[in-house]
């Protein structure tokens, strides 16, 4: 068995992909489809053929444009609250808890890992309960304040999770590139199981 169980590795990478997807449904909703910058393309739009529509109903109708990007992302967030729930599950595996095991014996370096490892996960299981409270907040009875309260920390917690990300990436790359070569690889085939 390798070091990295198949369960795991599938794990790992649904993950990514689903953060990568949610992740580009915001981006493209906040630049390309943003309301503002829409509703400007369909107000142009529409005066060269000679209609008038006034500045809310062009807001209208390009908050309608985004309504499928929301629901990509809503979709999104529930296979990412799937994957979520599974890698509490698969703490308790080997694959799950390497990189929490005897973390006296661990050098700095590995902690500094360790600790990008858990912010990442931490980040997740928030953006998971913020994620769910905003969409279901009518059927849990959240008032407006509060669901104003989880979508600000929502967005926040998106954004402090985007340079630990960025340092688990970094981090891999240039493990790969000095004393760790292979751990791409591993984490694609399963590695050899550490003694």
């Amino acid at each position: 068995m390798g070091k990295w169980s198949r369960t795991f590795r599938i794990w790992h990478w649904l993950f990514a992909l689903t953060f990568v997807f949610m992740s580009t449904t915001v981006l493209v909703r906040k630049t390309v489809m943003g309301k503002d910058q829409a509703s400007i393309i369909i107000t142009q739009n529409l005066q060269n053929l000679n209609i008038d529509i006034s500045k809310d109903d062009a807001v209208l109708l390009a908050r309608k444009l985004r309504t499928p990007l929301w629901q990509w992302h809503i979709w999104g967030g529930y296979l990412f609250a799937i994957l979520v729930a599974v890698r509490l599950v698969l703490i308790s595996t080997h694959s799950g808890k390497r990189n929490y095991q005897n973390c006296d014996e661990k050098s700095l370096h590995k902690k500094m890992v360790s600790g990008v490892y858990i912010s990442i996960y931490t980040f997740a299981f928030i953006l998971t309960i913020t994620g769910l409270g905003i969409k279901f907040d009518e059927e849990i009875g959240i008032s407006k304040e509060f669901k104003s309260f989880l979508k600000e920390t929502h967005e926040f917690t998106f954004y402090l999770m985007l340079p630990f990300i960025a340092a688990h990436i970094g981090g891999v790359i240039i493990a790969e590139h000095r004393n760790e070569q292979g751990i791409i690889s591993d984490m694609i085939n399963g590695g050899k199981r550490e003694k």
